[in-house]
């Protein structure tokens, strides 16, 4: 079973009693279906604190109690009686009753949404710079903190459904925008919209950019996009055709519809801020990796390190044929006691203080790498570049031999380059990857991987010699061992009978390799104007 979405976890939370056998055995045994309910629940009680405090004002209560001035109430109730105040049952009109009950209840609802409207709690549900929207992003508030927010004035509705866009930051790396989406019924709409169908082009025409949603809040949509390298435009002209509400993986209703817009984006300001900073620094490890360092970009938002990556011929000759590129790097910043700044893991790419993931484009014979780093202090302090580890698809040949009928009964272990592998219940049934009735083998596994497992290619050979391929369905758990459950696991597609005898076999690893040693002092970078004295941590301290 495939983990749940966003949109799939918040229905479950709230049908969980009714949920389907399925989801209930597999999301209170999927670590990553448990941390995105915990996030999700996290963020129902921040709206539960923020919209509906436990105590109100003195002055909301003084308001209420004199619109009941002239409703008599009992006096308390004696020892023994419900502990309740009645209203007395005095000869008075009904209607005046209902009057006096009537401006009682708009004083509730209108002091509850005073409460909401107060900037704290109005920042909070209605911008990007909201502290549980934007609170591992410092370059975002940096931005901010000089005056590069920017209001495309969008407000656009259709079928009862109203899209804004009042927040926009551009600079020389990357381009973020908040969107507010509200149903027929205000109600807010978030994950919904597919957004390629929104353009980014610089003044010659050219696209620059492919949006994608970055998480937000309940509210706050984050789209975003990193920059191609080298954009050289004053502007940016941001133009959405969007026809959908809603999509064929949430629970919400299609909606179909014209929600266009356009404007025009001010970089002038952010690229006259950017400062850059030249590296000259490489590096070969003893497997035949060499890794140039290029530069280091300082904008107005973040940070960008670029740098290449290419192979000897004992390395080409290991990952002949295969998508080499598709190599993933691991390094660490660290700072003059030690600690780590910012970190970048092989296996995903993210960052202790935010980061975007890496752009990554081949030329010739050569991967140009471009990390950004939301929060990376090389023009405050002195902080140094570690290499620690990367991986690399590399041909190989481990085997195991199966013999369908007897690994029910007893499992068979796989084992390879230090990677454990433990196969069973190999049956034919429905292949879960497609949505017509096609049948495929299915094997059960569990496995533990010192190597990165994303890039393996696998294969099931029959006993007349023929190949199958596999496909892996499950999870992983990443970490310097990785853990990975199958649901079922292998997918053998085309095996449509159980065969005599087979022999899986890993044609591809995707190889990690920690036998590296290399690290360099960055050199200091130049603050930017208005940002000299900013402590980016004063953010996080901000009431």
């Amino acid at each position: 079973m495939k983990c749940l979405n966003r949109a799939q976890m918040e229905e479950f939370i709230l049908e969980e009693a009714s949920a389907g056998a399925g989801l209930n055995i597999h999301v209170p045994n999927c670590s990553r279906c448990q941390a995105l309910m915990a996030e999700i629940r996290q963020e129902q009680e921040a709206w539960s604190q923020a919209l509906y405090p436990e105590q109100l004002t003195d002055d909301f209560t003084r308001q209420v109690m004199a619109s009941l001035a002239d409703v008599p109430i009992e006096p308390a109730a004696e020892e023994n009686e419900p502990d309740t105040i009645l209203l007395r049952k005095k000869r008075r009109s009904p209607f005046i009753r209902r009057v006096a009950l009537a401006a009682a209840c708009l004083l509730i609802v209108a002091a509850a949404l005073t409460v909401y409207a107060q900037p704290s709690i109005a920042d909070w549900v209605r911008s990007i710079f909201a502290r549980d929207n934007a609170a591992s992003d410092t370059g975002l508030l940096d931005a901010r903190q000089i005056g590069l927010v920017q209001n495309p004035h969008v407000k656009v509705k259709d079928k009862g459904y109203t899209l804004e866009i009042n927040e926009a930051v551009v600079d020389p790396i990357r381009i973020i925008m908040g969107v507010k989406i509200t149903d027929p019924h205000g109600k807010p709409v978030v994950n919904e919209v597919d957004w390629s169908q929104v353009t980014v082009k610089d003044t010659k025409g050219r696209e620059v950019a492919e949006l994608h949603p970055m998480g937000g809040s309940a509210v706050i949509e984050n789209v975003w996009s990193l920059l191609s390298d080298g954009v050289q435009s004053d502007t940016l002209t941001v133009e959405g055709k969007i026809n959908q509400i809603g999509n064929e993986y949430s629970s919400k209703r299609i909606v179909k519809g014209h929600w266009n817009f356009k404007f025009t984006l001010d970089m002038k300001q952010a690229s006259e801020l950017t400062k850059v900073t030249p590296l000259d620094q490489q590096y070969t490890t003893p497997e035949g990796l060499h890794i140039e360092m290029q530069k280091i970009v300082r904008t107005p938002s973040g940070v960008r390190l670029d740098l290449s990556t290419s192979l000897d011929e004992k390395a080409k000759s290991r990952s002949s044929g295969l998508p080499w590129e598709k190599q993933e790097l691991g390094f660490h910043f660290e700072d003059e006691q030690g600690n780590i700044i910012s970190s970048v893991e092989t296996d995903r790419s993210w960052s202790t203080y935010g980061m975007a993931p890496p752009k990554r484009a081949l030329k010739s014979d050569q991967v140009r790498w471009a990390y950004t780093f939301t929060y990376l202090p090389y023009d405050q302090k002195k902080l140094r570049f570690v290499m620690d580890s990367y991986t690399i698809p590399i041909h190989s040949k481990g085997a195991v031999t199966i013999n369908p009928q007897e690994i029910n009964r007893e499992p068979v272990i796989f084992q390879d380059q230090g990677d454990v592998i433990r196969l069973s219940n190999f049956s034919i049934g429905q292949d879960p990857n497609v949505q017509e009735k096609k049948m495929a083998g299915l094997i059960s596994m569990t496995g533990t991987f010192k190597n990165g497992f994303n890039q393996d290619e696998w294969v099931l050979r029959d006993q007349n010699g023929k190949e199958y391929p596999i496909d892996f369905r499950g999870w992983t758990e990443m970490g310097k061992i990785r853990e990975a459950h199958g649901d079922p696991g292998f997918i053998v597609e085309g095996l449509t009978t159980l065969p005599e005898k087979a022999t899986l076999i890993r044609k591809v690893t995707d190889k990690w390799y920690t036998n590296v040693n290399w690290s360099f002092d960055l050199p200091k970078g130049e603050p930017i104007k208005g940002l000299e004295n900013v402590n980016p941590e004063d953010y996080w301290k901000a009431p």
